[in-house]
């Protein structure tokens, strides 16, 4: 009797262990209206966020720039990152169905469990439109 807590405990542990497949992903909807300067996105990893995390970015035609910068931070890193969503003749860069694209970026540095991942754009524009959603996803 005294081995079935133990038992418990480890099967309890494989089933909800981390794998390749299951690491941390989300992604948050932006304001249709834009993207205002000042709004910071917030994510909160679990313990099975990726050593290696992408800052994964979808857009639609609608958006003006060819690039995007963004300042991504946690409780001790800041670090900026530049995004090229087309090249010089307009063709854009990620992958997608009709007017809405995907594109991805390295974060700039490696994410704990339990980390807040705070984005925002550091365009100098008071609104950004185009940008429909952001997310955190893991380094293929």
């Amino acid at each position: 009797m005294a081995n079935k807590p133990w038992a418990f405990i480890i099967l309890a542990a494989i089933v909800t262990a981390c794998t390749s497949s299951g690491y941390y992903s989300g992604f948050e909807d932006l304001d249709p209206a834009g993207w205002a300067y000042g709004d910071t996105v917030s994510f909160v990893t679990d313990s099975c966020v990726a050593p290696s995390m992408m800052i994964a970015l979808r857009h639609n035609d609608s958006y003006p720039y060819r690039n995007i910068w963004l300042e991504v931070s946690d409780s001790v890193h800041t670090d900026s990152v530049n995004i090229e969503l087309c090249d010089v003749y307009g063709r854009w860069h990620g992958k997608g169905i009709g007017s809405s694209y995907q594109i991805a970026a390295q974060v700039p540095f490696p994410l704990t469990p339990d980390t807040r991942l705070n984005i925002r754009h550091v365009l100098r524009v008071d609104t950004l439109r185009g940008i429909e959603q952001i997310g955190l996803i893991p380094t293929p």
